[in-house]
């Protein structure tokens, strides 16, 4: 019974560490239900936020894109140091992904429903509230959006680390994408780089099968399985450190077994 007992209790030790490192790495902050109007400002998410997390935080917005009264789609929103100026920081963010003006304003397709970007440390640093006549600072500061055709209702924060250089587009190429064209449709831009890494790994195949043949040598022919079961290795070891939970709660999990092996040796003496 004592054995069963303390097992119990290292199992839901290594939950509660798991639930914990979970907790430690995001937040999810709800924003507008409704929309603010257009050229309006949503709501705050607070620094406090981004503290918690430290470092680069990456955001993850939940968005609802509106059609306009009248005319065609408009679907914008700019990320400013609210309590400070409504000018925009895009130039300080980095994203795979997102789409912005020269002005700074993010650009959604019609339908777009997340958007997602980094906020270096020394960008939510900045953030600052408002100040009284008496230099008194409250916590009103963080990162809001103005916004036009767009409602974000939410934002997903977590540990995050720099990304790509966010795309540019100007005025006539951003109607494009917010009617319904992708970014390369849009801009001319040769989807290439993807598609010529596949291309040339598929030409380069051929190539050492050919010359397999040409020297049928066994050792070769063992060799080239062996470079492509090892690739996808280190594809999961980085998602796993990336995110911050995976290795907390396998240390757990791991911390768990050893203690019960060496209390189950321990019986047996």
């Amino acid at each position: 019974m004592k054995f069963r007992k303390v097992l119990a209790a290292v199992a839901a030790a290594a939950v509660a560490v798991s639930m914990t490192a979970i907790n430690a790495f995001a937040a999810t902050v709800t924003l507008d239900s409704e929309y603010p109007g257009a050229w309006g400002a949503s709501k705050t998410i607070p620094k406090a936020e981004f503290e918690a997390i430290g470092g680069d935080v990456k955001v993850v917005l939940t968005v609802e894109t509106k059609d306009p009264l009248i005319g065609n789609h408009n679907h914008l929103a700019k990320p400013m140091n609210i309590c400070v100026s409504w000018d925009q920081i895009t130039d300080g963010l980095t994203s795979d992904t997102a789409i912005a003006k020269g002005d700074g304003f993010f650009v959604f397709a019609e339908g777009q429903t997340t958007l997602e970007f980094v906020v270096p440390q020394s960008v939510w640093s900045e953030f600052k509230g408002y100040v009284d006549d008496e230099g008194n600072e409250d916590e009103s500061g963080g990162l809001a959006f103005q916004v036009c055709d767009v409602i974000i209702k939410s934002a997903d924060l977590s540990a995050g680390s720099a990304q790509g250089a966010i795309r540019r587009v100007d005025e006539a190429q951003s109607s494009d994408i917010m009617e319904g064209m992708s970014y390369e449709e849009a801009t001319g831009a040769a989807p290439a780089a993807a598609d010529d890494t596949a291309s040339a790994e598929v030409d380069e195949a051929p190539a050492a099968t050919d010359d397999a043949d040409e020297a049928p040598a066994a050792p070769a022919a063992a060799e080239a399985p062996a470079a492509t079961t090892d690739a996808p290795a280190p594809a999961v070891t980085t998602t796993a450190a990336a995110t911050g939970n995976t290795a907390v709660a396998s240390i757990a999990v791991v911390m768990a077994v050893a203690g019960a092996a060496a209390i189950a040796a321990k019986k047996r003496k």
